[in-house]
Formats: structure tokens, C-alpha cells, sequence
């Protein structure tokens, strides 16, 4: 039978650290790519403004959410809990 993955509360700090470091190298990219659109002599087309947004939903939706949910597990907090600050 195969494992099921593992709930946001079973993740381990290490675990977490890895899918920061994957969003930090996908914001990256997408640094990247909108510093090569900004030089390039053609203004960007919809298809590259596409992937770069799809990058980005990508990113919030799955390592960025699953490390958030496993960080406010580990440190008992809500991610959702209006009293934490928000800019």
C-alpha cells in the first residue's frame, strides 16, 4: 500500500526549511524572468506574463502554503488568526 503524505502537523522543521528554500529558488526565478522582460527590446507577451503568474500561484498554493500550515503547527499559531500582523 502506498504512504499517504504526511498532514502539515506531522512535518518536520527540516521538512519545512526545504519547501522555504524552494519557494525563496522559485521567487528567484521569477526575479529572473522579470529582469530579462525588463531588458528585452519587445515588451513581454501575454504567454510570458502567464508563466510567470502561473509560477507564482504555483508557489503560493503549494510550497508556500504547505510551509506555512507546518510553521504555525510547529509554533502553535494560526496562520489564519486575525490577531497576527499582516503588511
Amino acid at each position: 500500500m502506498a504512504d499517504k503524505p504526511k498532514e502539515p502537523s506531522e512535518m518536520s522543521p527540516e521538512r519545512v526549511l526545504g519547501l522555504l528554500a524552494e519557494v525563496r529558488n522559485r521567487l528567484s526565478t521569477v526575479a529572473w524572468a522579470l529582469h530579462g522582460m525588463h531588458h528585452e527590446s519587445e515588451a513581454p507577451v501575454p504567454d510570458d506574463i502567464a508563466a510567470v503568474e502561473q509560477l507564482v500561484s504555483d508557489t503560493i498554493d503549494g510550497p508556500l502554503g504547505d510551509a506555512c500550515a507546518a510553521l504555525g503547527t510547529l509554533l502553535g499559531l494560526n496562520p489564519d488568526d486575525a490577531s497576527l500582523t499582516r503588511h
